[in-house]
């Protein structure tokens, strides 16, 4: 397999529209020319739009999981673009393919994995904007019950950080554009993080039925983790962090071949560096 990679380009000169992911009209994205990866001023005009992320650490051979997609995909009919959700697949025997299926681990979601849990956690198991229940510890959700009271927790708060992603197509090589605004000063230093999503992907899939262990053939797996395409823990923001600072940058990546772009989802969060806790996020599909 090809694997998805920012890719290093120093001397990349681009002129390109972007197509709005947050339905968002073209005319409020600056035309941007200039080194890829590098942060510049922005002067688009940031949507101001809290929303959540979910991350479901979650396993073909995971038998209560499929319990835990009928209550996201409530959530995500409940909340729309306002919610963003990737599932993991961990590392350990859980997330063990089937049958010689296709293997939906990957390398970075298993570094979260392993920092964020115990290999003896149970799944299904969640983390929502990878919220702290208090000093120490994470706050764990099992997503087989809803938790939209969490949810409305952090929709209802004025968002601290605005951030808005679209991306163009230019032959194999796309190129997301992140834009992200301080509605407030921020002085902790933050990253970025961008990652793919994949939906539509089928495999056998356990479940548990009556008191036994059953397969389900041609199981619907959807907001499948595909790569982490910066560092697992993102990079650097380069702002000064004060009120009204507006910054954006050009990411470069590819797609893994056996990768559908159709049923593909670009995602950018922003977190705390020092905490993980994510602030903000947005997502758009591929064009």
């Amino acid at each position: 397999m090809k694997h998805s990679s920012i890719l290093s380009l120093f001397a990349l000169s681009l002129l390109l529209s972007f197509a709005s992911c947050d339905k968002i009209d073209e005319d409020k994205y600056v035309v941007f020319a200039g080194a890829s990866g590098t942060w510049y001023d922005s002067e688009a005009n940031i949507s101001n739009v809290q929303r959540a992320f979910v991350e479901k650490y979650t396993g073909v051979r995971c038998v209560n999981c499929p319990n835990a997609d009928v209550v996201l995909h409530a959530a995500a009919e409940k909340y729309g673009d306002q919610l963003v959700i990737a599932a993991v697949h961990v590392p350990n025997n859980f997330g063990k393919p089937l049958h010689g299926e296709q293997d939906l681990r990957t390398e970075k979601g298993s570094t979260w994995f392993n920092t964020f849990f115990s290999t003896s956690q149970n799944l299904p198991s969640a983390l929502l904007n990878r919220a702290k229940a208090d000093e120490n510890s994470l706050d764990i959700i099992d997503p087989q019950v809803r938790f939209d009271d969490k949810i409305d927790a952090i929709l209802a708060t004025t968002p601290k950080i605005g951030i808005d992603i679209s991306n163009a197509k230019d032959g194999d090589l796309y190129n997301a554009e992140v834009h992200v605004q301080f509605n407030q000063p921020i002085n902790d230093p933050l990253t970025l993080t961008l990652l793919v999503v994949e939906d539509k992907l089928y495999t056998t899939q356990e479940s548990m039925a009556d008191g036994r262990i059953n397969e389900i053939e041609n199981y619907e797996q959807n907001h499948v983790l595909r790569d982490v395409l910066t560092d697992a823990w993102g990079i650097d923001i380069d702002a000064d962090g004060n009120q009204g600072t507006k910054r954006m940058i050009l990411l470069p990546f590819t797609l893994g071949q056996s990768w559908n772009p159709a049923n593909c989802h670009l995602i950018a969060f922003v977190s705390n560096k020092a905490t993980r806790e994510i602030i903000n996020v947005a997502q758009c599909d591929l064009q």
